[in-house]
């Protein structure tokens, strides 16, 4: 059953679903703008954007211990997050900033041994009154160091079993010491697996991975994102040039909330187009004068508009400039070979690596051959770097990728079938254009076929872009799939993609191809006749 409402989990059955269900245009539309009848039917939400329920239930206890009048919050997984988030809010609201910091520390020791088998961790809330709260709950989101669902419901049954005692817990708790052990083990292997995956040869030497000197695992893909700019930005500070910049570029038209945090935390240049165009508006950039950039950011293909730029190109202009290239080869996945060209890998795990839709992570990848790698080594070694995910969410990780190359190659074929045999023979005249790496563009394609693997295939995921809004409207209302956010998922999803990213800036955003009109769809595992037929009424219906 695909039919789910409006801010309620999805699927329905789900316990700590990623993704909730926007079933209509309109509830789409109305949500962005936080019109208040659909905010308050909201049971949950896209996690760095709305506290699950666990996540409630745990700020409840916050509030009511160290809650002052009129204050909201919002709970970091370590002290040190919560401190630079309140740093953040200062920062941002000068002294008559009224937020301030609360934290409890867990020790857990198993109760079924008698050895000092034991775990610690620290739970800290950033408290903030009305007018600042937004700054905290932006952070929140744009950092994705979140405590996840899993820990906040394991906090919250910690809390009952010790009721009011004040901080901090000392406990004992059945298969703590297996926790652990379980835990510990599935971030090597996660780690080991990523390490895999990036080592495949597709031409020329290949690079030696090392999982647990090079692999870093952490709460979410945005927190990978956050944590490499937190690291350039400790790269730039370290120099002694007199040219320092903290410039960082945004290559092609990426998730909006890339290019947010390189607006919020230090400077960016934004090339949305991604294609030759950018590739000579960069040069340009970078021969006036003393013009310097840290680095770009960059999708392989981007989200939504799936494009790939010539990633040789780029790479040469980087070494020749001394800049570096950091990838978020999400939605690529196992289908291309990125690492030669990229200083740094950044994946969101929660997405097609994951596939059920029902934990967060994110991994960053380090390439060993490049500039930045033996000051990366370091920085991720010291304090200034945590590794945030939580034992039971890596432990979840870890099962659901076991079958990534399955259901990669399976969700390869199925999005190739419904495209060549339902959408594609319709672009020009139900659908304004198909995007999808093989169709895009001859560059994409030509750029994207540098570095697919042979055997590989283009991807799960599509955008479809209609003549006007009526149109995309109707065909989204009909189409009998779930509908949501987020992407990669074992199900086909679809949401309206720019009005959920962009609403407030339809008109900035239209320029790059990504108009209101606009469905993007992440293809599943369902049975392909299924998948073919569900379209096709769709379609009928904008045909009516």
């Amino acid at each position: 059953m695909t039919e789910v409402e409006f801010g309620q989990p999805l699927p329905s059955n789900l316990d700590y679903a990623v993704s909730f269900g926007i079933p209509t245009w309109e509830s789409a539309v109305k949500y962005v703008e936080k019109d208040p009848y659909f905010v308050s039917k909201m049971k949950t939400g896209y996690p760095r954007y709305f506290p699950q329920p666990a996540i409630q239930t745990l700020c409840g206890h916050f509030i009511k211990k160290y809650g002052r009048n009129s204050v909201n919050c919002r709970p970091f997984p370590s002290l040190k997050c919560a401190r630079d988030c309140l740093d953040h809010v200062k920062a941002k609201n000068g002294s008559k900033s009224k937020a301030y910091l609360a934290s409890e520390t867990f020790h857990l020791r198993d109760s079924s041994q008698n050895d000092s088998s034991q775990l610690t961790f620290t739970i800290a809330v950033v408290f903030a009154p009305d007018d600042e709260i937004e700054v905290v709950k932006e952070y929140w989101k744009l950092t994705g160091e979140c405590v996840s669902s899993r820990l906040a419901a394991f906090i919250n049954q910690c809390l009952e079993d010790v009721g009011s005692e004040s901080s901090p817990y000392h406990l004992k708790r059945p298969e703590i010491a297996l926790l652990k052990e379980r835990g510990e083990d599935a971030k090597l292997q996660v780690k080991k697996r990523i390490a895999d995956n990036h080592t495949k040869q597709l031409s020329g030497k290949k690079i030696a991975i090392d999982p647990l000197k090079d692999v870093f695992l952490v709460s979410s893909g945005m927190s990978s994102i956050f944590n490499t700019r937190k690291l350039l930005t400790s790269w730039e500070s370290n120099k002694t040039s007199e040219t320092s910049c903290y410039t960082a570029g945004v290559f092609g038209f990426p998730f909006k909330d890339t290019k947010v945090i390189m607006e919020k935390f230090g400077e960016c240049l934004f090339f949305g187009f991604g294609d030759s165009r950018d590739v000579k508006q960069l040069k340009n950039y970078l021969e006036k004068g003393d013009n310097r950039i840290l680095a770009i950011y960059l999708e392989t293909p981007s989200n939504p508009m799936l494009n790939v730029p010539d990633l040789q190109n780029l790479r040469k202009l980087a070494d020749d400039n001394e800049f570096f290239i950091i990838i978020d080869d999400t939605i690529g996945g196992l289908n291309i070979n990125v690492l030669p060209y990229a200083d740094i890998v950044c994946t969101s795990l929660t997405k097609l690596f994951s596939g059920s839709s029902n934990v967060m992570g994110g991994s960053i990848l380090l390439n060993p051959q490049s500039k930045i790698y033996p000051f990366a080594r370091t920085y991720f070694e010291s304090t200034e770097f945590e590794e945030l995910l939580w034992l039971q969410d890596a432990i979840v990780l870890e099962e659901n990728s076991r079958d990534y190359e399955e259901r990669t190659t399976k969700t390869n074929q199925n999005t190739k079938k419904l495209l060549d045999e339902v959408l594609l023979p319709l672009e020009g005249e139900i659908f304004k254009k198909v995007y999808y790496p093989s169709v895009s563009s001859k560059e994409t394609l030509q750029n994207y076929d540098a570095i697919r693997y042979p055997e590989a295939g283009y991807g799960s995921l599509f955008s479809l872009s209609f003549y006007n809004e009526k149109d995309a409207k109707t065909f989204y209302d009909n189409l009998k799939v779930f509908k949501g956010p987020s992407n990669g998922t074992n199900f086909t999803l679809a949401c309206p993609y720019v009005h959920l990213a962009h609403h407030f800036e339809l008109d900035a955003v239209s320029k790059y191809g990504a108009d209101a009109g606009f469905v993007r769809v992440s293809v599943g595992l369902e049975d392909i006749k299924w998948l073919a037929r569900v379209f096709e009424d769709a379609i009928a219906a904008v045909k009516r």
